[in-house]
C-alpha cells in the first residue's frame, strides 16, 4: 500500500518538520507519542533523574516509547574517559539495541564518536552551544546536532545567530547532519527557529501543550459543535 502524508509510517523527507519528546517519564511522554507525529523520545540523565529512572530503566523505556510509536530513542554515554563512553554506549545497545547514542561534544566525546560509527550506530552530538562544534559534528559524521537555545541564551549568547550559522553551515535537507534544536521553552520559540531553516526539534511535554494550545481554534471549535447541534 502506498503511504500517505498521514501515514506514521511514511520515512521523513528532508523539508519536513520532526518532532522528538524531551522526556523520561512515561505518564508525560507516552500519550503524546500515541498521537502519530513524533518522530521519537531523547532522555538525559537529569530528565531520567526528575523521573526517577536509573540506569537499569533504559530497557524499560526503550520499551514502552517504541510501543508508543517512536521511532528513534536517545539515551546519553557516560562516562570521564573514551573507553568509559564506549562502554556504556554498547551497554545502552545491548538493552536498547536500535537506540540512538547521545555523546557530548568534548575531544572525549570525538574520540567516542569516532568508534562508534565504525560501527554504523547512529549518533546525537549533545551539549553544543556554539556554530564551530557543530563543525566537529558534521566532520565526525553524526546523525543529529543539538543546540541549547534558551541555554545559550541564559549564558549570555545569541542562541538565534549561532543556530542560523549552524543551519548554513549544514543544509538541512537530509544529506547530513540534521540540528535537532533542545532546550525549547516555548512554541514560539519553534517559529523562530523554523524561520531560520530548523526543520528538527525536541521538546518537552509542556512545550507540546503550549503548541497545541490556541485560544481562537478553542472558539472555532466549540462554535462549530454549537452549529452541529442545529444541522442534525
Amino acid at each position: 500500500m502506498n503511504a500517505t502524508p498521514w501515514d506514521n509510517s511514511r520515512p521523513a523527507q528532508g523539508s519536513d518538520i520532526r518532532f522528538f519528546i524531551d522526556s523520561a517519564d512515561r505518564s508525560a511522554a507516552e500519550p503524546w507519542l500515541q498521537i502519530g507525529m513524533f518522530s521519537g523520545l531523547t532522555t538525559n540523565p537529569q530528565l531520567m533523574r526528575e523521573a526517577g529512572q536509573k540506569i537499569s530503566d533504559i530497557e524499560s523505556i526503550y520499551t514502552w516509547a517504541r510501543a508508543a510509536g517512536a521511532r528513534e530513542v536517545c539515551f546519553q554515554a557516560w562516562g570521564e574517559t573514551t573507553d568509559e563512553q564506549y562502554r556504556s554506549a554498547m551497554e545502552i545497545r545491548e538493552i536498547a539495541p536500535g537506540a540512538t547514542i547521545k555523546v557530548p561534544c568534548t575531544v572525549t566525546g570525538a574520540q567516542t564518536i569516532s568508534r562508534l560509527r565504525d560501527q554504523d550506530i547512529p549518533v546525537l552530538l549533545t551539549a553544543v552551544y556554539s556554530a564551530k562544534q557543530a563543525l566537529i559534528g558534521s566532520a565526525l559524521g553524526v546523525k543529529y546536532i543539538a543546540p541549547y537555545f534558551n541555554r545559550m541564551f541564559r549564558a549570555g549568547l545569541d542562541g538565534t545567530e549561532e543556530i542560523e550559522h549552524m543551519v548554513r553551515a549544514i543544509p538541512q535537507d537530509g544529506s547530513g547532519p540534521m540540528i535537532m534544536a533542545a532546550s525549547i521553552k516555548s512554541a514560539k520559540h519553534l517559529v523562530t527557529l523554523t524561520d531560520i531553516g530548523v526543520r528538527t526539534f525536541t521538546v518537552s511535554p509542556n512545550v507540546l501543550d503550549d503548541l497545541f494550545t490556541d485560544d481562537l481554534t478553542a472558539k472555532a471549535v466549540a462554535d462549530f459543535e454549537g452549529f452541529m447541534l442545529d444541522v442534525r
